[in-house]
């Protein structure tokens, strides 16, 4: 725990193969810092309940058992897995959970890029599609009509992020954020006690320029996520490849350099990120334009080598800022 720059309080945890902090303004509330240190520890409770990566996790048992018989699971898991399914059947298949054996295949998961063959994509494609998971609300258990297996990597994060959010604003504290990874973010609140002026700025930097600022996005009381392949991506003859795949074709999705989508649920968002950018920048700005609670911000390569197109869809001038050098 320390302040940056005498403004506010940081608490941090690793869980979900990152690192989550939230930030708290000093002696508001006094017990701010006990809520914010239990919200960190329900993140590191709902990671043993939802990671893959956990031998005796729901998710593990479900992927384990979910093929034989119905697997009992946790409120939270079956809240996750409910959640990803809505959000697969909103985003026509474009949001999957159950599509991290392609991602496999490619060679993201090990960070070594591989070109899978025809045959691979094929048959790994038949392992695919959130609509074969079986949910039953009365006895809050679950089980797989075919031989999929779930993985909560692009909605556990923002899942957690949304109960800690519940946590700290139950126990009356107003004025905070939470981040996971820096892709997830939730802000509510104020972030300078002194102005009247609300909100949370967070910077929106080049995909592939980190110094270059190209604008600011102000958190009022909403969540953030972003999705894009900058970070991981490899080249076969010529071609680059990024890691976001496709669940419909098997192959890595192509388009913007990186795509961030506002919602007041950090679980949508960052559901959302992932799932707009395979459908497209257009069909996303379709989407966008019959939701209004879903804010979104496309980064795409410009005509000439260096700069940059945004769009933007349900963003106002004071939640979306745009910078110098764009």
């Amino acid at each position: 725990m320390h302040r940056r720059e005498a403004l506010w309080l940081e608490f941090s945890r690793r869980a979900m193969a990152c690192q989550f902090d939230v930030l708290l303004h000093p002696e508001r509330p006094e017990h701010g810092p006990e809520v914010a240190v239990e919200a960190l520890e329900l993140i590191e409770w709902l990671e043993g309940l939802l990671s893959i990566y956990i031998p005796t996790s729901d998710l593990s048992r479900l992927n384990a058992r979910g093929h034989q018989t119905w697997v009992d699971v946790s409120l939270p898991a079956f809240e996750m897995l409910e959640l990803g399914t809505q959000i697969h059947r909103l985003t026509a298949g474009c949001f999957d959970m159950t599509a991290a054996k392609l991602s496999e295949a490619w060679g993201f998961s090990s960070r070594q890029g591989r070109m899978p063959s025809e045959q691979e994509i094929a048959e790994l494609l038949l392992q695919v599609g959130s609509e074969q998971i079986e949910m039953d609300p009365q006895q809050r258990r679950v089980r797989f009509l075919g031989s999929v297996a779930v993985n909560p990597g692009g909605i556990g994060k923002g899942y957690a992020i949304d109960q800690a959010v519940s946590m700290l604003r139950n126990r009356g504290v107003e004025d905070f954020a939470i981040h996971g990874g820096k892709s997830s973010v939730s802000a509510y609140g104020k972030q300078l006690l002194e102005g009247r002026e609300s909100g949370w700025k967070i910077a929106v930097r080049h995909p592939e320029q980190s110094e270059r600022i190209l604008g600011t996005l102000v958190l009022r009381d909403r969540s953030l996520g972003t999705s894009g392949p900058a970070n991981q991506f490899f080249y076969f003859k010529g071609q680059r490849y990024g890691h976001i795949i496709d669940p419909r074709t098997g192959r890595p999705a192509r388009g913007a350099l990186s795509l961030t989508v506002l919602h007041p649920y950090a679980a949508w968002a960052d559901a959302l990120a992932t799932g707009l950018y395979v459908m497209g920048v257009e069909g996303a700005l379709e989407f966008c334009a019959s939701r209004p609670e879903v804010g979104f911000l496309a980064i795409l390569r410009g005509s000439r080598d260096g700069e940059v197109e945004i769009l933007t869809s349900n963003l106002d001038e004071q939640t979306w800022l745009p910078g110098v050098g764009n």
